[in-house]
């Protein structure tokens, strides 16, 4: 169990997931060195670990589950037998269609629980799509990974991009969480903002109150919420894993990357 420190904020990162940490750096350490004990204890943890992900789940503890993206599973496939590439891809096959039970429900073909950080699990489905389809060649979701990463860009019930400053001409978050914003008023460009969250949760949350009246007022509704107000540190605050794991969905995307 891993205690995150917030200092003092009522809130804090309780991570309790540690075997995927363990194979992703068994499978570095033994394509560093070549010791077979490292890669007998990757597949041990890889087995250990399976499916775990905060997939299977409507709601976690903050940070509960986590890195949001098992990328340890894509890390040993390149080192493993065709028996135990089968199942790894498979954890990741069983993950991507448990979230697609969700998909189904919304015209935005949007599968993530609204939990706190719910725009670094899209973009972390999202590469777990693309994992699975250079591991396998199976472009099954690929369709599915294009509508979330549009949901990211501002097809989503706001009409908001989820970065900070992009598009440029667009609708983008601007009063975000940050004490850069907050005692310099500068943007930082490229920030991911945590993204919407269940009414439920967001009426419980300690000390958020908005400073500006709701621009989305007439957008927001019982089932989820999302604000562009400094005030809003549940929804609008840029986090650096999400903006690090989406440089990576983005880079995909980007010219040439098809190519490598």
């Amino acid at each position: 169990y891993q205690q995150g420190n917030s200092y003092g904020a009522p809130y804090r990162y309780n991570e309790d997931t540690w075997t995927d940490d363990m194979e992703w750096a068994a499978a570095e350490l033994f394509r560093a060195t070549g010791n077979k004990k490292y890669l007998d204890d990757a597949k041990h943890y890889a087995e250990i670990t399976g499916t775990l992900s905060w997939i299977e789940n409507d709601t976690t503890a903050h940070y509960q589950r986590y890195p949001f993206l098992n990328i340890a599973h894509y890390s040993l496939y390149t080192l493993a037998d065709d028996d135990l590439k089968k199942k790894l891809a498979g954890y990741y096959k069983s993950g991507i269609e448990k979230t697609l039970i969700r998909a189904k429900k919304n015209a935005f073909q949007y599968g993530v629980p609204f939990i706190w950080c719910s725009n670094n699990l899209g973009v972390d489905l999202a590469l777990q799509i693309l994992l699975y389809e250079k591991m396998t060649g199976d472009r099954a979701y690929h369709a599915y990974a294009l509508a979330i990463r549009d949901w990211l860009l501002g097809r989503n019930p706001w009409g908001s991009s989820m970065f900070t400053n992009i598009p440029k001409t667009g609708e983008y978050p601007i009063d975000v969480h940050t004490s850069t914003w907050a005692l310099t008023q500068k943007q930082v460009p490229g920030g991911l903002v945590d993204g919407p969250i269940y009414t439920s949760i967001y009426k419980k949350l300690l000390g958020l109150t908005l400073n500006d009246p709701d621009e989305f007022a007439r957008f927001q509704n019982s089932y989820v919420v999302y604000h562009d107000d400094i005030g809003d540190y549940a929804t609008n605050e840029p986090t650096m894993d999400g903006t690090a794991c989406a440089i990576m969905l983005i880079a995909w995307f980007g010219t040439g990357a098809q190519k490598d």
